[in-house]
């Protein structure tokens, strides 16, 4: 057999710091308080939608990077504490783990988009219809 080399603190520490890459999002709280107001004619009122989709865009990006670096910082954590005391014969814990990681991000950010979803109609009237679960955490269609 190989002899492999693990150091379970550097692989903690990596996650650690994954983790707290998102921890200040001061700047998206003041973002998602900034609302539109161009006035009530037909231009004005298609300019705040689109300032109102972008703002909630970037917003939405940040906490979707927020919960995938979370989730990552449990997920290796858990790694590293497993690997810790493993041996061969547990690699099927592992490559499980692995694919738990994936599936809890997935759930996370499609949980954060219905929420979107939901809430994302803040101008000019309620949301398009049929758009509300296409799964991109907005539901305007937007003329271009």
């Amino acid at each position: 057999m190989a002899d492999t080399e693990f150091d379970a603190q550097a692989v903690r520490d990596s996650a650690k710091v994954l983790g707290g890459i998102m921890s200040d999002m001061g700047a998206f709280d003041e973002l998602k308080a900034q609302w539109p107001n161009a006035g009530s004619f037909d231009t004005a009122q298609w300019l705040e939608r689109i300032v109102d989709d972008r703002r909630n865009g970037i917003v939405a990006h940040a906490e979707r990077l927020k919960i995938i670096l979370n989730d990552l910082n449990t997920g290796l954590t858990q790694i590293a504490n497993d690997l810790e005391d493993t041996d061969q014969d547990n690699a099927a814990q592992i490559n499980k783990r692995m694919d738990s990681i994936g599936a809890t991000i997935d759930s996370d950010v499609a949980a954060l988009d219905k929420g979107t979803e939901g809430e994302q109609h803040n101008f000019s009237g309620g949301p398009e219809e049929g758009n509300e679960a296409d799964g991109d955490g907005y539901n305007d269609v937007l003329p271009a």
